[in-house]
């Protein structure tokens, strides 16, 4: 989830079986349903539960590895990265280039 953009899809089904899980909802059985899932979703620090919305924490996560190549250059990743996809160029300017890997699809 940290390195690959997840579809949104995928992210929702995972989301709706954190929901059934929290509200107690079996197949054969309802659960009770106290409050909405986007109040539950409000940071703790808000009064809600703190619970993620999985769509924007995989963005994210994946935000997070194109910073990652921006503060630590010398790392194997990102010249490996840099080798492949952005030799020319800085990491800001790179383009997706020809037959790209789904990580730096997802990163861009």
């Amino acid at each position: 989830m940290s390195v690959f953009r997840i579809p949104a899809g995928l992210c929702d089904d995972i989301q709706r079986t954190v929901a059934r899980f929290w509200w107690g909802s079996k197949e054969d059985k309802l659960g009770i349903h106290w409050t909405r899932w986007e109040k539950l979703s409000v940071a703790k620090s808000r009064g809600g539960l703190g619970f993620r919305d999985f769509t924007c924490f995989n963005q994210a996560l994946v935000a997070k590895q194109g910073w990652r190549l921006l503060q630590y250059p010398n790392s194997l990743v990102a010249k490996v990265m840099q080798a492949r996809y952005y030799k020319h160029s800085e990491f800001l300017h790179a383009k997706a280039g020809c037959n790209p890997s789904f990580i730096w699809r997802s990163i861009l």
